[in-house]
């Protein structure tokens, strides 16, 4: 038994994947948000602890921002 696909099918999927994609993406920037004052008292501490030798370095709220993002995917590893 086979089974055909219409143009109506595979629109009506790419119209799901395309909802499922921004559901994903708000809900990281959910959970970026609601964690990023944890993010960024850890770093206020990594900084306070172990201040850098000098060079660039990025702002705190960046460098929370980064902690996050590097951070979130984990959370999620099964």
């Amino acid at each position: 038994m086979t089974m055909q696909f219409t143009a109506r099918h595979s629109e009506q999927d790419h119209v799901r994947r395309v909802k499922s994609l921004a559901s994903d993406r708000r809900m990281c920037r959910r959970l970026t948000a609601l964690s990023m004052p944890f993010f960024l008292v850890s770093t206020l501490v990594q900084r306070a602890v172990r201040p850098a030798a000098g060079g660039h370095r990025l702002s705190i709220f960046a460098q929370a921002r980064a902690n996050a993002n590097a951070t979130i995917p984990f959370m999620f590893m099964g």
